[in-house]
């Protein structure tokens, strides 16, 4: 599988002629005003860029399409010379990388496919260097065009069509040499070309944090009101219907500070609304059981009318600390406490007991003693089915018998992945049992906290109002 790119270059280009072919210097002719020797220069450093000895096997790999590649740069600059445009967009430089898990694919063979991919799109008219790296965990091609042509003088635009035409080249090159094909690579994805590679580099973009804060939210959701909830005390605001009432076509969401909604559809397959609302239902339905079925208990019902106890308290003690740390920059932040600052760090770990509560629907600590009890119960069971199956295994060895000792032997493994298992939800009970004192204080204290703020400010808006209203009447008279 390859994915394909191309920008163009206004100034320097000889810092990417220099990186990928890094060849001998040469004396620039006197003859060259000081713009044309600044744009010789400036294709001369992409292309060295793209033809650097120590990536591409020292230039065993770099090819020149109606050039010499260790000439390019000259004779780039001989072609606009000729046509006189030494100016505006000096040259392109694009690349085509093949990913990861592609098999065997050789130095050779991916120069070869640059190579031709480069002489269909752009050798009828224009002067490439095609060189092929080698210094990363993946191969990767870069190409360098000559953005004036030498067959007709007109300059290349890299229009939409032009991209699209790569890209079938491309595809069909892969096709043909027994690549991967990459289909709709960002519309599925919901990812443009810069943030797929702003995440690949670790940064993070504006639709990757919404992603995140959609998970988080639906992790936290047994209905569609709940994560409605969760969204708007993040700070997201929603949009279902236009201005006369009728309903969208595509829903969006507008993040906290941010100036224009973002459609679900354009966040990627599992974020468009549809698929929201599937994953929030799943999160409604008992694991671990021959059927699905949806969950029957009373604390997850919309009708309740009052929510408490341990569930209700992580998942508002999680939403909170959630929120000390989604919000915008520009936003104006309130005072964390030092105590806040750590259950912050430990925002993960909550979470993971929040799952662990739902999946094992536990209400209070009582059912987290229980719980323990059954999965100590089961671990007894499962070291004694594992010393006979050792046991049992020994006598195999014995009596040379190979097929029983497999058969053993994967017995055993299955059995000690479960006591690993096992071992964890224990582990998980004890820090559970430990942190969920604290976590109910802190959440009820929340609470209390948001509801005395809440009534001060509905107390103080009427007033305020009222002596606006007198001041008007006052004025009035």
């Amino acid at each position: 599988m390859a994915v394909t790119s191309i920008w163009a270059v206004t100034t320097h280009y000889e810092r990417a002629i220099e990186y990928v072919m890094n060849p001998e210097k040469t004396i620039e002719k006197p003859e060259l005003s000081p713009e044309a020797i600044a744009a010789r220069k400036a294709v001369g450093d992409v292309i060295d860029y793209a033809s650097n000895g120590d990536k591409t096997e020292q230039m065993m790999y770099v090819t020149g399409i109606n050039c010499n590649p260790k000439d390019a740069a000259n004779e780039f600059m001989e072609t606009k010379l000729m046509w006189n445009k030494t100016g505006g967009r000096l040259a392109y430089h694009g690349y085509q990388a093949f990913l990861e898990g592609d098999g065997k694919i050789s130095a050779q063979t991916a120069h070869e496919i640059g190579v031709r991919l480069a002489q269909e799109v752009w050798g009828d008219r224009f002067e490439v260097v095609v060189a092929t790296h080698l210094n990363t965990d993946h191969y990767h091609s870069h190409f360098v065009i000559n953005s004036v042509s030498f067959r007709d003088g007109y300059k290349y635009r890299r229009t939409k069509a032009d991209y699209w035409k790569m890209r079938l080249v491309n595809d069909k090159l892969c096709k043909e040499y027994g690549l991967h094909i990459v289909v709709d690579p960002f519309g599925k994805s919901g990812r443009t070309f810069d943030e797929w590679q702003a995440e690949r580099q670790g940064r993070m973009t504006v639709r990757g944090t919404i992603r995140e804060d959609i998970d988080y939210a639906i992790r936290l959701s047994r209905s569609e009101e709940e994560f409605a909830r969760t969204m708007k005390e993040l700070g997201y605001e929603f949009k279902f219907f236009q201005k006369d009432g009728t309903p969208l076509e595509h829903p969006g969401l507008k993040p906290p500070g941010a100036k224009g909604y973002f459609r679900f559809r354009g966040l990627g397959s599992d974020y468009d609304y549809l698929s929201i609302r599937r994953r929030i239902i799943e999160n409604t339905l008992v694991p671990n059981t021959p059927f699905l079925i949806e969950q029957d208990d009373k604390r997850f019902r919309e009708d309740q009318p009052k929510e408490n106890g341990l569930p209700f308290a992580y998942r508002s003690y999680c939403i909170r600390l959630y929120s000390f740390i989604c919000k915008p920059k520009k936003a104006k932040r309130e005072y964390i406490s030092m105590a806040i600052r750590e259950d912050i760090r430990k925002l993960d770990r909550y979470i993971a007991q929040l799952d662990f509560i739902y999946k094992h629907e536990i209400g209070d600590k009582g059912s987290i003693e229980d719980k323990k009890a059954n999965f100590v119960s089961e671990l007894r069971h499962l070291l004694s089915e594992r010393r006979r199956l050792n046991t049992e295994k020994e006598r195999a060895i014995r009596h040379h018998d190979g097929a029983l000792i497999n058969a053993k032997t994967a017995e055993i493994g299955e059995i000690s992945k479960r006591i690993r298992e096992v071992r964890q939800q224990i582990k998980m009970c004890d820090e559970l049992y430990i942190d969920s004192d604290k976590v109910m204080e802190k959440a009820y204290a929340e609470i209390a906290k948001r509801e005395k703020q809440s009534s001060i400010l509905s107390h103080t808006i009427p007033n305020q109002q009222k002596e606006v209203n007198t001041r008007r009447n006052n004025n009035g008279s």
